[in-house]
């Protein structure tokens, strides 16, 4: 089976991308969100204060 025209054909007409998004994917907000929760987490976490075994 010829597979030559699925990137052509089939991806093209399925998936429109704007060409001013074309450098993002879908999972970029999902990233962001999980890399701010990190963060959060970290801070809640994590005190000014020196640890007493130091």
């Amino acid at each position: 089976m010829d597979k030559s025209h699925y990137f052509d054909h089939v991806c093209n007409d399925t998936i429109p991308t704007p060409p001013d998004a074309e450098d993002v994917t879908a999972t970029d907000m999902v990233s962001e969100a999980i890399g701010e929760i990190v963060d959060n987490v970290r801070k809640a976490f994590t005190s000014d204060e020196p640890d007493e075994h130091e």
